[in-house]
């Protein structure tokens, strides 16, 4: 989430809605993720482990998060995700969600890791002080040195010939971390019930006949 923040803030800086938030030159070059995949790449193939890592959790999470809440559609509940008791439709709406949420993790990643994700463990060299330098590609390699990753390239290309879903996916990014932000504060501020209030609470829903009918 620091990654994020750090890039989202950058953005907003140095970039505006003309340019569908698009980032000539990374500025804020030291969010987490992408200092540490960056630099990872000089032991092979740290970068890589920790990319597949990334992914797996992202993976998990969205699989998780998706069957503690179930499947809704607005405020109606279509489905419970239970293992070994969900319906059908429910599996194939779960595996539309989960297709949709990969999806959309390439264009996070390029918010989260913008160096590593437009560039990938791609490196160039440099004179300095009369020896050869390796470097990392990066905004500031010379022209020709540095190829972008097909997904960057699709994606930067569409953003900027239509700087519209640039914006849109800018603010709805700065969403996620204000409503992730605000989460994580509720969380932390409400009490939690214990074992026994929850014990109680589930013996009064029983013996009221109101909420039995």
């Amino acid at each position: 989430m620091a990654s994020v923040t750090v890039t989202l803030v950058d953005k907003y800086v140095y970039s505006n809605y003309t340019l569908g938030y698009v980032l000539p030159t990374i500025h804020y070059k030291y969010s987490p993720i992408n200092y540490i995949l960056t630099y990872s790449q000089l032991v092979f193939p740290l970068d890589y482990i920790l990319v597949l890592l990334l992914v797996f959790y992202i993976a998990c999470c969205t699989v998780n998060g998706i069957r503690r809440i179930g499947i809704w559609f607005f405020w109606i509940q279509m489905f419970e995700v239970i293992p070994g008791r969900t319906m059908p439709q429910g599996l194939l709406l779960l595996s539309a969600f989960f297709s949709y949420a990969m999806i959309a993790s390439n264009q996070l990643m390029l918010v989260a890791m913008p160096t590593y994700s437009t560039y990938g463990s791609q490196h160039y060299m440099v004179p300095e002080n009369g020896t050869m330098v390796v470097k990392p590609c990066d905004n500031h390699a010379p022209a020709g040195e540095c190829q972008l990753t097909q997904v960057a390239s699709i994606i930067t290309r569409f953003t900027i010939h239509a700087n519209l879903y640039g914006a849109i996916v800018t603010y709805l990014v700065s969403a996620f971390v204000v409503t992730y932000v605000a989460g994580m504060l509720v969380a932390a501020v409400k009490r939690k019930r214990s074992v026994l209030e929850k014990a109680v609470g589930d013996r009064q829903a029983e013996d009221d006949p109101l909420l039995n009918l």
